[in-house]
């Protein structure tokens, strides 16, 4: 976990998170972004078509231009668990599992 500061609930998805295969952390991370729960001062566009580049990489089977769906009641939790957070709590979980993500790719 980078931040010091996380709320539990961020650290417990966190850590839910990082149990994960890098092909399931990829397709989460795009449902979290593509959901229209978070607001972030970035492109949100450009960085869902970065993962999916990366999931294309990792998962042979996916096509890019699918659209992913929930792969099991734990994707539909976590993103129910996130809608729970308040804004800043979410934009914690998203730094983290960008820097999850980006740190793995390494």
């Amino acid at each position: 976990m980078i931040l010091k500061n996380n709320s539990e609930d961020v650290k417990v998805l966190i850590r839910y998170f990082e149990s994960l295969s890098i092909e399931s952390r990829l397709k989460l991370s795009i449902i979290v972004m593509q959901s229209d729960l978070i607001k972030l001062k970035i492109d949100k566009e450009k960085l869902v078509d970065i993962l999916k580049n990366f999931l294309c990489v990792f998962d042979k089977k996916y096509n890019k231009n699918a659209m992913i769906s929930y792969k099991d009641n734990m994707d539909v939790f976590i993103l129910a668990k996130v809608m729970e957070m308040n804004e800043e709590e979410k934009i914690n979980f998203i730094f983290e599992v960008i820097c999850n993500v980006y740190i793995f790719l390494l």
